[in-house]
């Protein structure tokens, strides 16, 4: 199984906006409960153990990182800019 690219869409990035920054009433930022809720969305069972080894748990469906994120930014920028959005820049010329 695997996830769909992580959505760009404003709702989405105005959940992320405010996840990064909470405001002065929260405690702490809430990024990875919303990453974990965006990959339930996106059909992942993120309590699902594959296997556990000495106390480490391998989870059996993927769940949405910051990496998945800021590669989704990325991509839809380059899309916006109408470069081609898997291709850095230094590969296009």
């Amino acid at each position: 199984m695997s996830l769909p690219p992580f959505p760009v869409d404003d709702a989405t990035l105005d959940l992320l906006w405010s996840a990064m920054y909470p405001g002065p009433e929260a405690e702490k930022s809430s990024v990875w409960p919303l990453l974990r809720f965006m990959s339930e969305l996106g059909g992942s069972d993120v309590d699902a153990v594959e296997s556990e080894h000495d106390g480490i748990r391998a989870m059996r469906d993927p769940q949405y990182s910051v990496h998945d994120v800021i590669e989704a930014l990325i991509t839809e920028v380059r899309r916006l800019r109408g470069g081609s959005p898997s291709t850095p820049r230094a590969e296009e010329s």
